[in-house]
């Protein structure tokens, strides 16, 4: 026999045995009964949006798998390519966020290896497996129907847990998508099956930072047996059987056929105290702590929040009010004197400025103020030296202790002593000298929140309004949270005494601050997304704005930049009939375009230029 003749014998011996060994076995992956719908059994995942974790997951994480003694973490780094060097950096990540030294790194882009019994055996003893982003289907290239595949079944059925985030959440779909080889843009691609541990699930991710939040209505329409869940990022849901759990800073986003047909049963409670519908709009938003139950495609509500005792009631305190007393004062009627009066404030007729104040500076916040906020408010004020500070509390109603506790916290902040609190429910304390004179030196102005109709009552087309006024004219800044938000956009969004749950009310003039606008907050924790958009869409000329809590804007003249921790939502008329133009760069890398639906999501760090509707890049 020649030499080439036992060449060809050997390599077709290797190929049969490969073959017999290999791929002539039946899947070690089959169907198996199951009595949850869409979770794990037994063992739970973690499944997270990218762009990093937080402590709560990590520590959720660690728990699940065991904890620091008893944690064995495998790692799977095919996602992200074959380099070593990522490879050992992320084993060495992982290490170190969790404390722990049982840390084994799996990586492979061969069927083969994944089908070895080499290969699996460290997922033997394994309590965790942590999947790396990268992209999705390399691993269900590598993985898919393999005793590997198998073998991360077998960690859940022993009560482990898998973890995965950006591309290690997407894979642990049932449906993989933006499984396309040649790239994320192509949402139904090449590769379309995950590797199913979160059964009749399809799985997106980096949803609000890189405005993906419209891209899985169309296929869920069409699918009404998945559900669709989107994660931002430091976003994580813990799916344990069929209930999931939100974890992290942002928000989880849940797309249900029945919730995109409007059909939804998805009315919940927010902050333990009020309750609001998520079936205004095709999708709605969860957020840390929020459960929702898969199986009966429902959120599940905490029960209402109760004072237990005085002590935990809320704190009552005393103090002088400028302006004035707090007893309830009986507003003038129509015809009375005052309203005969000609209005101080007047509509500029020249203006360069489209929207914003052509001085001074507004922040406008969806609620709640992060340190980042307050620094930037004291810093355009003047400064600690140079600061004073008139806080209007309207919108609070007539609460003594509440005015007194917000000048008093402000003080707390800056370590300043010129802040001073000016309160009236009477056009006529507003339209006096006296009343004014704080505002004549003040250089920050602070809208308490509460119900934005009291400002309005208060004192629209009054000389406290011009007073205001005169502040950014002398170059400071108006600032606001909540009602004090909305009462600076020129339309005054759910401006009704009934309840803000009236959109277009009986109040619809704001203070105008920022021109041609209408300014919506507590815009995703209460699932108000979708609201401005009939408005817009009938009001070419406005700009509307949504601002989620912690989330501010800053707009100086006609420039708008974010400046809180969640995100801006802007309401452009011509995104909402789908001409918009506001494709733009996020974190100085990609691309993305915010047209694929009527609003769009700015992040923090973020500018968008008012007068020519664009974000800037």
């Amino acid at each position: 026999m020649n030499k080439e003749k036992r060449k060809l014998i050997v390599l077709v011996t290797m190929t049969l045995f490969i073959y017999v060994t290999v791929w002539a076995q039946p899947s070690p992956i089959t169907i198996k009964k199951s009595k949850t719908r869409h979770g794990p059994e037994r063992g739970a995942l973690i499944i997270s949006g990218g762009g990093g974790t937080t402590a709560k997951i990590r520590e959720r994480f660690l728990e699940l798998a065991g904890g620091k003694e008893n944690a064995h973490i495998v790692v799977i780094t095919t996602n992200s390519g074959d380099s070593a060097a990522y490879n050992i950096r992320a084993a060495e990540q992982v290490k170190e966020e969790l404390g722990v030294e049982d840390v084994t790194i799996l990586h492979t882009a061969s069927l083969v290896e994944a089908n070895s019994d080499v290969f699996i055996e460290p997922l033997k003893k394994a309590t965790a497996v942590y999947f790396v982003g990268g992209r999705q289907w390399r691993a269900a290239d590598s993985y898919l129907n393999t005793r590997t595949h198998q073998a991360f079944l077998d960690v859940l059925d022993r009560g482990g847990v898998i973890f995965g985030g950006s591309a290690g959440a997407s894979i642990q779909g049932s449906f993989l998508w933006r499984g396309d080889t040649s790239g994320p843009h192509i949402l139904i691609g090449n590769h379309t099956q995950g590797l199913g541990f979160l059964k009749n699930s399809v799985i997106d991710q980096h949803l609000l930072r890189r405005n993906r939040q419209f891209d899985l209505l169309e296929f869920i329409k069409k699918s009404p047996e998945l559900i669709g869940i989107g994660l931002d990022e430091k976003t994580a849901i813990l799916v344990q059987r069929d209930i999931l759990e939100v974890l992290g800073e942002s928000y989880a986003v849940i797309y249900d056929h029945n919730t995109i047909l409007g059909k939804g049963n998805n009315t919940h409670v927010v902050d333990n105290k009020e309750v609001y519908t998520a079936s205004n709009g095709p999708f709605f938003f969860l957020y840390e702590g929020q459960k929702y139950d898969l199986s009966n495609r429902q959120v599940i509500n905490r029960p209402p929040r109760r004072f237990d005792s005085p002590a935990n009631s809320p704190a009552s305190a005393e103090g002088t009010v400028h302006g004035i007393a707090l007893e309830t004062v009986t507003a003038p009627s129509p015809d009375s004197e005052l309203f005969a009066r000609v209005s101080p404030v007047t509509a500029r007729k020249e203006s360069t400025t489209r929207h914003g104040p052509e001085k001074g500076s507004l922040i406008i916040a969806g609620s709640g103020f992060t340190p980042e906020v307050w620094d930037k408010f004291l810093e355009l004020a003047g400064g600690k030296e140079k600061a004073n500070i008139v806080v209007i509390t309207a919108a609070a109603g007539d609460s003594a202790a509440l005015s007194v506790r917000t000048a008093e916290r402000i003080k707390q902040r800056f370590g300043i002593e010129n802040v001073i609190t000016l309160h009236t429910k009477s056009l006529e304390a507003a339209n006096s000298e006296e009343f004014i004179e704080p505002l004549k030196k003040a250089t920050g102005v602070f809208f308490e929140g509460g119900r934005q109709w009291r400002i309005a009552d208060s004192y629209l087309n009054t000389l406290a309004h011009q007073a205001f006024w005169d502040v950014l004219d002398r170059g400071g800044v108006i600032i606001g949270g909540s009602a004090g938000a909305s009462i600076q956009g020129s339309f005054l969004w759910r401006g009704d005494t009934a309840g803000p749950h009236i959109l277009i009310g009986d109040h619809t003039q704001g203070l105008g601050f920022l021109k041609n606008s209408a300014i919506d907050q507590h815009l995703l924790r209460r699932n108000r997304a979708f609201d401005l958009i009939d408005f817009i869409r009938s009001a070419p000329d406005f700009t509307g704005i949504g601002l989620d809590e912690t989330a501010a804007i800053l707009v100086r003249r006609d420039t708008l930049e974010v400046i809180g921790n969640s995100y801006a939502a802007i309401y452009d008329y011509n995104t909402v009939i789908g001409r918009g133009n506001n494709s733009h760069v996020v974190d100085n890398k990609e691309v993305y375009t915010a047209s694929n639906g009527p609003f769009f999501f700015l992040h923090k760090g973020q500018k968008y230029d008012l007068k020519e509707r664009k974000v800037i890049k």
